[in-house]
């Protein structure tokens, strides 16, 4: 039975495109890996969308490794950045080098806390727009922050040109109208990240690839995502073993949009 393997990468923070996506980057040069990343195009959410869109994201968990330092934290609240637009030629590199480039919301936290108080239509529209603007191309993939989503999202999408998302669970790739979904098959309770999951429940990196490898087993689609600003930056020696143990497999590499 062939076995295919995804990557789904979601770059939604300053720091983690800045200091995690190049090496990943390059990572994925080495093994001759192509992943599917996406991108929030909004930058960060400043002090009116964080008092405003303060509930708990129900895919996060408590971090064992902190990423952001109270500086930061100010930092962000009072001056947000556009990091898509900071970080350009770093993110010029993901369509260079083959990789996919989706669109993840407009701004995270309002997506991913907020889905029902936003106008949808508009906050796809200016990311699309956006994201053609500067990348001279339009965007035909999507992943919802949060895996927050509805009908509403996908009639949107699909008047929208997009023809493939991420954003519901199952273990193949279904129909939704015109757009397929391709599920991200291993991941931790509340969908949280395989990785950042296991690691806070204090696994090392070799208990970590030795469930990942047993969950794979079962699978004929392994796909799994990471973030630029953790796994990126702090797990690039896991993500490593993990793709030299999917090339000694021969897993079949696709990314999102090649299903």
């Amino acid at each position: 039975m062939d076995k295919t393997f995804t990557l789904r990468v979601d770059l939604e923070s300053d720091k983690g495109i800045k200091y995690g996506l190049p090496r990943l980057l390059d990572l994925l040069r080495e093994y001759n890996i192509k992943a599917s990343f996406y991108l929030v195009m909004g930058g960060e959410s400043g002090l009116k969308e964080i008092v405003k869109y303060r509930g708990k994201l129900k895919s996060a968990g408590e971090r064992l490794l902190k990423v952001w330092s109270t500086k930061e934290k100010i930092r962000i609240v009072l001056f947000p950045k556009d990091f898509v637009k900071e970080n350009l030629s770093i993110l010029k590199r993901i369509l260079k080098e083959g990789h996919e480039l989706g669109l993840h919301g407009w701004k995270h936290r309002e997506w991913a806390r907020g889905l029902d108080k936003i106008n949808i239509n508009h906050r796809i529209k200016i990311a699309k727009q956006k994201y053609k603007d500067l990348f001279v191309q339009n965007p035909i993939s999507f992943a919802a922050p949060g895996f927050e989503t509805n009908e509403n999202v996908l009639r949107i999408l699909e008047e929208e040109g997009i023809t493939h998302i991420s954003d519901f669970v199952g273990k193949k790739v279904k129909k939704y109208g015109k757009i397929k979904n391709v599920p991200i098959t291993i991941c931790g309770e509340t969908r949280m990240p395989i990785i950042e999951y296991l690691v806070g429940k204090r696994k090392n990196d070799e208990e970590i690839l030795k469930e990942i490898e047993k969950k794979i087993k079962k699978e004929k689609i392994f796909s799994f995502y990471i973030h630029g600003l953790f796994e990126a930056r702090f797990k690039l020696e896991l993500l490593e073993k993990i793709f030299k143990f999917v090339k000694k497999e021969k897993f079949q590499n696709k990314r999102v949009v090649d299903y």
